[in-house]
């Protein structure tokens, strides 16, 4: 069994953009959140997405511990397609963005990826991480790869887990193995959110 916190990266000055593959930084307001989530903390190993706000995420999370943190392709966030960089707003009159959201699997974005590709890498990150000897690992990564994670380990179809408030500087306990007839398990243990107004 092992411990393992996933964590939404920081905000960046996108905050209410669909951010897949737009590599974006942290804002000052986005380090301000992950610096209080993550103070004083430390894991035996820190993995996180390639891309620049999650591995600057990352960063922050070493401070304590004095680790390198080893970078995971798997846990990039899904790539939004046509979607990309437009703001939910935009997109609220769209029928196939409501679709998305009701059914991810049948309705991806328009020349995006689909979820099934999506489960499909992170299922290979999960089982990764089950066979590590590292007794609590922190993995910084996307609102979009922590569901799907969630999805896997706990059994919840995904589009339940919109559900589940993961803002930026979410923190999510889990307790997760594998069973040899049963595959991937997981418990979440707990939820810590960014104080008021640092998640958006």
């Amino acid at each position: 069994m092992t411990s393992v916190d996933f964590l939404r990266h920081g905000e960046t000055a996108f905050a209410n953009d669909l951010l897949g593959r737009s590599d974006p930084p942290l804002s000052g307001a986005g380090r301000k959140a992950v610096t209080r989530q993550l103070a004083g903390r430390t894991w035996a190993a820190v993995v996180a997405s390639p891309l620049a706000r999650a591995r600057e995420t990352a960063e922050i999370a070493t401070h304590w511990s004095a680790q390198d943190v080893e970078v995971d392709p798997d846990w990039r966030e899904m790539d939004f397609g046509d979607w990309e960089g437009r703001s939910r707003a935009d997109l609220a009159a769209d029928d196939r963005f409501a679709a998305f959201y009701a059914d991810p699997e049948a309705n991806p974005p328009p020349n995006g990826e689909n979820a099934s590709a999506v489960r499909a890498r992170v299922d290979a990150a999960l089982r990764r991480l089950a066979a590590r000897r590292d007794d609590s690992v922190l993995v910084v990564a996307h609102g979009g790869t922590i569901r799907m994670a969630l999805s896997i380990l706990v059994g919840l179809p995904l589009e339940r887990l919109w559900a589940v408030r993961i803002a930026c500087a979410t923190r999510v306990r889990v307790e997760m193995g594998t069973h040899p007839e049963h595959g991937l398990w997981g418990e979440i243990v707990e939820i810590a959110q960014p104080e008021e107004g640092e998640g958006a």
